[in-house]
């Protein structure tokens, strides 16, 4: 019998506990079938989703459960953008630890997540402020550098001395704090630097070899 009303509440919750139970979205290898990876954006788990997170994550979605229908083996998985400057700034705001207010916001948003039934394989989860993800970013800084790519040197950043804190340029509301309202000065820092200028000329050559993107992307890379 067909219910006059949807009752989304009881059908939805009913079916991503049959998906969570049962790994419905689990990728494994399988070389019998075309390979196909769709990935949206990490997001930076600031608290809650938006509607511009469900609108970006929907059309992923839907090319994900599109490409699998099709017969191919879809990888199509979830991470957090979780490290650096927003958490330093959420926790001088907020005036609690970092650690805990993002990983609090982690499982909120996952919770968000998967009650929207998106089709992710959670076992892939990748979260940038845990050590089993930053090894690797260390690894690739210490080859960097172990090459000569990657140099320390003094340069400008936007400071404010009440929070004691860098802002990022969208930070800086008509040369002052965001956060405080506070006047942002120049301040000489001691940073790294990546010499990506080494590899410009490859990286521009190797464009060629992506004929699916819009020139207009080419023209800006």
């Amino acid at each position: 019998m067909i219910q006059e009303k949807y009752a989304p509440h009881d059908i939805e919750a009913k079916w991503q506990k049959y998906w969570e139970e049962n790994k419905t979205f689990k990728v494994e290898m399988d070389k019998d079938k075309p390979k196909s990876y769709v990935l949206e954006m990490f997001p930076y788990p600031s608290g809650n989703l938006h509607m511009g997170h469900v609108r970006n994550y929907s059309i992923g979605d839907v090319i994900a459960r599109f490409r699998t229908m099709k017969g191919f083996n879809v990888l199509h998985p979830m991470g957090w953008d979780s490290f650096g400057m927003p958490a330093e700034n959420a926790a001088i705001k907020h005036n609690i630890p970092p650690k805990k207010w993002t990983l609090e916001n982690i499982a909120n948003m996952t919770r968000q997540l998967k009650a929207l039934g998106l089709s992710y394989d959670w076992d892939r989860e990748v979260t940038t402020c845990k050590e089993d993800y930053y090894k690797w970013t260390q690894w690739f800084f210490e080859l960097f550098y172990k090459r000569g790519l990657a140099v320390k040197k003094e340069s400008a950043v936007n400071w404010c001395d009440n929070c004691n804190t860098v802002l990022a340029n969208e930070q800086v509301i008509d040369g002052k704090c965001w956060r405080c309202d506070h006047e942002v000065v120049k301040k000489d820092l001691s940073q790294w630097f990546f010499k990506i200028t080494d590899y410009a000329d490859e990286l521009l050559k190797d464009l060629d070899l992506l004929p699916g993107w819009p020139e207009r992307v080419k023209t800006m890379q």
